[in-house]
């Protein structure tokens, strides 16, 4: 009421204004005595129809411009008529009713502007916290959209903008001046900033990690906008700020996808995935999804994870794509045929595999059961039923195997390579595998496990100080296994490029930084975590290869390469593998490694495991 009460009095005064500037007299000349009475109902009551009284004060935007200057056109169109139809009386000149206009708008945003700001400054008073003094790296559509949505909130308060651009340096936007990036420790002193705020979107991988490491020494919380490639997709807006994760130092400069490899496989198909529940496997669902196949089949295992998938795609029907949950197992080559027979798949991804190295070592049986022979039998069954193409995801760990895990995806490689041998004079399906190293962010991974080690405040255990291994994200190595699909032969074995190794000890020190913690060693006996060296565990290698021999060939993707490897005749390995399942089916572990020391080129078997006394209790 307050507000409606203010607003009548703006009228009036707009009114008496508009009438003293156009007659030179501050006594309002009786033909305008109506106005001056009608002008603060009627403006009230007009501005009703456009929603003007259900803005927020506290949160009152640009859009209140627009509602103003409806309502108040609205209103001098109402008293211009009331004017003309009082054609027996003296009329008010129509020159006064554009000052009125004018007049009116100014003195209704003024009112609101202030009461904003003087109800910000009282609440924050009142709660009695001191405001987060930001600042934002980047001056671009996203800084200043995000310096607007930030306004809004009265505990925050923008300092200032730091931009790449010299040309912007000294500059206001939106009332905050510009600086150089040159100065950027001298204003997180100047100012006392506790949190940075990335809004760098379309920056270069490695221009973002220069930043992210400039600011690391001055201890600050560092939050950035998704990138150019999350907001290009939908995924997020540049207002879903988030921490600085290890992937924005990591990750690498991204090359932009074929849109024809990345459909030409997928468009119109329809398309299965075995282990969609997994890591690597609902990625790729994630990014088949926006290719508009014809439909989706996901197969796993795991009742769990399948639900999980199915659940967050699900509402991918609407848009024409169905998709399809198949509870099964790879293993069970009728069902797989069953499956692609009902169906009429056209492609498929099969990421279906147990791949954690401690666990498969501890687990040879089963997991070479279902990395090897689920392989075997889905390939069987693709070849049985003409699937037109079918891409293995493989593992850098299969080149020269010191594990179980390795030794298995890699025999799995040779039975694709050697069913594609055997039958590519009359079979229409397309056999090709894709081989790439770790994925920032799996299940299992380092990356998860050293969060959890750090949120519980340590030790981050890492088992050798010189271990390294080859990172990606899970979004660009899903997005190269489709584009690698696309440029099949037959028989192709497709190398990603990864890149540098990293050094896990290096990327759980920067882990811990990012943290906001610090490293407690023997140079810096009060830092806040530790990191412990536990040993290589079973099977694991201290670094990994992704070629086994000969020349890497280029293709008309830049990150991915083919490599031609010597490989089994399916009448030479067709033997092998009967063997190697009827030693699954008797259990017997020992002649399961000895297949794999005898077939697999480089793997030399497991070190055996230490004897164990029997335990004794006391009854």
């Amino acid at each position: 009421m307050a507000i409606t009460i203010l607003d009548a009095g703006v009228f009036a005064a707009a009114f008496w204004m508009a009438v003293a500037i156009r007659y030179g007299t501050i006594t309002p000349p009786p033909e305008t005595i109506w106005a001056l009475i009608v002008a603060p109902v009627a403006g009230v009551i007009c501005l009703l129809p456009f929603r003007f009284y259900h803005e927020v004060l506290r949160y009152v935007g640009p859009n209140v411009l627009y509602r103003c200057g409806m309502g108040v056109s609205l209103t001098t169109l109402v008293l211009l008529s009331i004017s003309f139809l009082r054609s027996d009386q003296p009329s008010i000149s129509r020159l006064a009713f554009l000052p009125f206009w004018m007049g009116s708008i100014l003195g209704l945003t003024g009112v609101r502007l202030a009461g904003r700001f003087i109800l910000q400054r009282t609440l924050g008073t009142v709660s009695g916290l001191e405001k987060r003094r930001v600042l934002i790296y980047g001056a671009g559509q996203a800084g200043v959209g995000l310096a607007s949505m930030l306004g809004q909130d009265g505990s925050i308060l923008v300092q200032c903008f730091v931009d790449d651009d010299r040309r912007l340096t000294g500059r206001d936007i939106r009332g905050i001046q510009v600086r150089h990036a040159d100065s950027l420790g001298k204003l997180i002193r100047k100012y006392g900033i506790s949190t940075v705020m990335l809004a760098l979107p379309s920056a270069s991988r490695k221009r973002r990690r220069e930043v992210i490491e400039q600011l690391q020494e001055f201890k600050v919380e560092i939050l950035t906008v998704p990138d150019l490639q999350e907001l290009d997709s939908g995924q997020a807006t540049f207002t879903d700020l988030r921490p600085i994760n290890i992937e924005d130092l990591l990750g690498r400069e991204s090359v932009h996808p074929d849109a024809e490899l990345l459909g030409s496989k997928i468009k119109g198909r329809v398309v299965m995935v075995t282990g969609a529940g997994g890591s690597i496997g609902s990625e790729l669902c994630r990014q088949i999804l926006h290719l508009a196949p014809a439909r989706l089949i996901l197969v796993d295992n795991s009742e769990f994870n399948l639900y999980q998938i199915e659940d967050e795609l699900g509402a991918a029907e609407s848009s024409g794509v169905t998709i399809v949950p198949i509870l099964g197992n790879v293993c069970d080559g009728l069902q797989m045929r069953q499956v692609m027979t009902k169906y009429m798949v056209d492609t498929v991804y099969h990421a279906a595999a147990y791949k954690h190295v401690p666990i498969v070592e501890a687990n040879a049986i089963v997991g070479v059961a279902n990395n090897v022979l689920g392989t075997l039998r889905t390939a069987e069954a693709a070849r049985d039923v003409q699937v037109r193409d079918f891409v293995l995801i493989s593992t850098d760990k299969a080149v020269r195997p010191t594990s179980v895990m390795g030794a298995s995806k890699r025999l799995a490689e040779l039975a694709l390579q050697a069913i594609h041998e055997d039958g590519c004079a009359e079979s229409k399906t397309q056999f090709c595998m894709v081989r790439f190293g770790n994925v920032l962010g799996s299940s299992g991974s380092a990356v998860p496990k050293f969060t959890e080690q750090i949120e519980a405040g340590g030790p981050v255990t890492v088992t050798h100080p010189d271990v390294t291994r080859f990172f990606m994200t899970i979004h660009e190595a899903a997005n190269l296994v489709i584009q690698a699909g696309s440029l099949a032969e037959g028989g192709d074995v497709f190398v990603l490029d990864m890149g540098q190794p990293v050094r896990i000890i290096d990327l759980a020190t920067r882990m811990v930084e990012l943290s906001g913690s610090s490293v407690r060693s023997e140079s810096n006996p009060s830092g806040d975590i530790e990191i412990k060296f536990t040993g290589l565990r079973p099977g694991e290698k201290l670094f990994e290869e992704l070629l086994i021999e000969g020349d890497l060939e280029a293709t008309e993707h830049p990150k991915i390469m083919r490599s031609a490897e010597a490989f089994e005749l399916w009448e030479d390995l067709s033997k092998i593998l009967q063997r190697l399942e009827a030693a699954i089916d008797r259990r017997d572990e020992e002649t399961v490694l000895q297949i794999l020391q005898e077939t697999v080129s480089g793997y030399r078997g497991r070190p055996a495991l230490p004897t164990t006394k029997p335990v004794t209790r006391d009854v």
